[in-house]
C-alpha cells in the first residue's frame, strides 16, 4: 500500500515537472519564432544607435490633419536651430528595455537639437522621476515645462507619474504615450496627451485610446498609425520609427518654444 502512494506521488511530480518543461518550452519556441521574424530585438545592440529623423516626416501630422479636416490651413510653428528652448523632458522605457531603445534616441535628439535635460529611465522607475521633477519644481520658483514620453509599459508608467504630479498640484505640459496597454485615463493636471497607437488582437500587445478625466483641461490626439501612409510597425517597432519620431519631436519643440515666448 505505501509502495503504491510512492509510486502514484512520484507519478504525479513527474507529471507536474513536464508541464512545466512543456510551458517553458512553448514560450521559448515563440520568442525565438518572433526574434527571427525580425518583431524582437534581443541583442539589446541597437540600445545606443542613433538613427537620423527624415525631414520629410516633420509635417506628417499637420498633412494628415488638413486632410481629415477638408482645410488648407494647418497651423506650423517653425523653430530655427538658434532658438533657444526651455523646459524638462522624460523618456521611459518598457518591458526589459531590450524593445523601447526609440525612447533613447528621442532623448539624445532632444538633448542634441534642444540642449535640455532628457533623461531615460525603466518603467520600474517611475518613483524616482516623480520625486525628481516634484523636488526641482519645488525648489525652482520660475518652473520650467514637463513633457513625458513613453513606450508599452513606459506609458503606462508616464501616466501614473502624472497623476502622483496631479496630487501635488504639479502640471504636465505635454505628456505621449506610444502603444499603452493599460492606465490609459489621463489625469487633468496634463495639459495635452499626444496618443500613438495601434490596434492588435493580443491585448498585451495592443495599443489603447486615451481618456481625459476633464476634456475641458486636457486636449487628447489619439493617432492610430495604421492611418499614417509609409508606416509599418508592430508594438516592438513603433516607438523607433522615423515619423512617429519625428511627430512627437515637432511636438516637443513646440512646447519647449512656446515657454521662451511666454517668458518674453
Amino acid at each position: 500500500m505505501i509502495l503504491a502512494l510512492k509510486i502514484k506521488n512520484k507519478n504525479k511530480m513527474n507529471s507536474f515537472q513536464n508541464r512545466k518543461l512543456g510551458v517553458f518550452s512553448s514560450f521559448l519556441f515563440l520568442l525565438i519564432t518572433i526574434s527571427m521574424s525580425g518583431c524582437v530585438d534581443l541583442s539589446g545592440g541597437r540600445a545606443s544607435e542613433k538613427r537620423p529623423i527624415p525631414k520629410i516626416a516633420q509635417s506628417v501630422f499637420h498633412k494628415s490633419e488638413t486632410q481629415n479636416n477638408g482645410k488648407t490651413t494647418s497651423k506650423t510653428v517653425k523653430v530655427s536651430k538658434s532658438q533657444p528652448y526651455h523646459g524638462e523632458v522624460h523618456t521611459m522605457l518598457g518591458g526589459l528595455g531590450l524593445f523601447s531603445t526609440g525612447m533613447r534616441t528621442l532623448s539624445d535628439t532632444v538633448i542634441e537639437e534642444c540642449n535640455i535635460p532628457a533623461p531615460s529611465d525603466m518603467w520600474y522607475n517611475a518613483g524616482n522621476v516623480t520625486r525628481s521633477i516634484a523636488t526641482y519644481y519645488q525648489k525652482h520658483q520660475q518652473h520650467r515645462p514637463i513633457v513625458l514620453v513613453g513606450h508599452s509599459l513606459g506609458a503606462n508608467e508616464q501616466i501614473k507619474v502624472a497623476r502622483n504630479l496631479d496630487k501635488m498640484g504639479i502640471p504636465v505640459d505635454l505628456l505621449v504615450t506610444v502603444d499603452a496597454v493599460s492606465q490609459t485615463i489621463v489625469p487633468p493636471n496634463v495639459k495635452h496627451a499626444m496618443n500613438f497607437y495601434k490596434p492588435g488582437y493580443v491585448p498585451m500587445f495592443s495599443g489603447l485610446k486615451l481618456r481625459a478625466v476633464n476634456p475641458e483641461q486636457t486636449r487628447i490626439d489619439n493617432i492610430n498609425v495604421t492611418t499614417l501612409k509609409g508606416i509599418e510597425v508592430n508594438h516592438f517597432t513603433i516607438d523607433k520609427d522615423p515619423v512617429v519620431q519625428a511627430m512627437i519631436m515637432e511636438e516637443v519643440k513646440k512646447v519647449l518654444s512656446n515657454a521662451n515666448q511666454e517668458k518674453g
